[in-house]
């Protein structure tokens, strides 16, 4: 089982950072993205249930590992051990990969527009994906501590691997049924629309 450690730590900034080389090396043709790539600053934290904690942190658009975490992160994950090496099994080395999947844009940066808006979310919701072997994640947008999750997003593996490969979109996800909210709805509403605002 891959370590937490080693995913927050090294292969999750690895990969950021490799996309932001990839669009360097696009030269004229990536330079208005690019910029706004490195515009981008936030920091992200990561909260074990066993107690380890991971700080991130996005400055001039490069992620690094944090010593002392940031008072005020654009989100909090809050997760097992277990559910973490789910997680990279079913996102890969990029939870990026995630969000451009709920955004139907396999390409998908966080730039300074996107950031503005998922900070003005505030609330805590599950996402728990089903099937044979059952993970989940809980996302919290405002200061830590994470308290308990008001909403829930559930959808089964299949549907969940579409989505991220873009074969199924969010809207589709939802209107037939293979995602299922429940709680207050305004969270998971506010973050698709945050993470849908144009680059």
């Amino acid at each position: 089982m891959p370590s937490s450690a080693s995913y927050f730590e090294t292969r999750v900034p690895e990969a950021w950072n490799r996309r932001l080389a990839e669009q360097a090396a696009r030269g004229a043709d990536g330079a208005e993205l690019l910029a706004k790539m490195r515009a981008a600053e936030f920091a992200l934290e990561v909260a074990l249930d066993e107690g380890a904690r991971f700080h991130l942190r996005v400055e001039r658009g490069e992620m690094r590992v944090a010593k002392q975490p940031d008072p005020k992160p654009i989100v909090t994950l809050g997760l097992s051990e277990a559910d973490c090496a789910a997680l990279e099994t079913s996102v890969g080395a990029s939870p990026m990969s995630l969000l451009g999947g709920v955004a139907g844009n396999p390409d998908f940066v966080l730039t300074p527009a996107r950031v503005d808006a998922l900070r003005e979310i505030q609330g805590t919701m599950r996402i728990s994906v089903t099937g044979a072997t059952p993970w989940g994640v809980v996302l919290h947008f405002g200061a830590p501590p994470i308290p308990e999750a008001t909403t829930t997003v559930a959808i089964d593996d299949e549907p969940f691997a579409e989505l991220l490969s873009g074969a199924l979109d969010l809207q589709g996800a939802f209107m037939s049924g293979k995602l299922n909210l429940g709680g207050n709805v305004e969270v998971p509403m506010k973050m698709a629309m945050a993470i849908m605002t144009p680059e």
